[in-house]
């Protein structure tokens, strides 16, 4: 699957302009006024996503931890390491995500930093023992 086959879920420390950005490129996104979930836990995140079967946009490592720590169900997590508070890095970053157009295959942590040589990715599915890592580019 591509990551435009799925549907997202904005954490609360995703800037509206992104989402934004994402609904105009055709995303189906809920961002965290419209799903009521102000100030919510992380695990709380997770399980809404799981039920409605959305990948998780975040800048919070704690949903990471979470899913390697702990069993629970989700179907991806897509991680913008910080690098900078302006939204247009972080709109530059989902462009290099959707420019390298990675398979992904639920459920899976997608990882992107953007860097001075470029957006790294890093994409881990998930497998019976534990997590793999199946790509990695810039």
């Amino acid at each position: 699957m591509k990551l435009s086959d799925f549907k997202l879920l904005a954490d609360e420390n995703i800037d509206s302009e992104l989402i934004d950005y994402l609904r105009n490129q055709g995303f189906d996104i809920k961002g965290v006024k419209e799903v009521g979930l102000v100030a919510a836990k992380d695990p709380d995140w997770l399980d809404l996503a799981s039920k409605e079967d959305r990948v998780i946009v975040t800048q919070d490592s704690d949903f990471g931890k979470i899913v390697f720590t702990q069993t629970t169900n989700f179907t991806g997590i897509i991680f913008l390491r910080l690098g900078s508070l302006f939204v247009n890095f972080h709109i530059q970053t989902i462009q290099a995500i959707l420019s390298a157009d990675p398979n992904l295959s639920p459920p899976f942590i997608l990882t992107a930093k953007n860097v001075r040589e470029g957006v790294r990715i890093k994409i881990r599915h998930a497998r019976s023992d534990g997590f793999r890592r199946n790509l990695r580019c810039q």
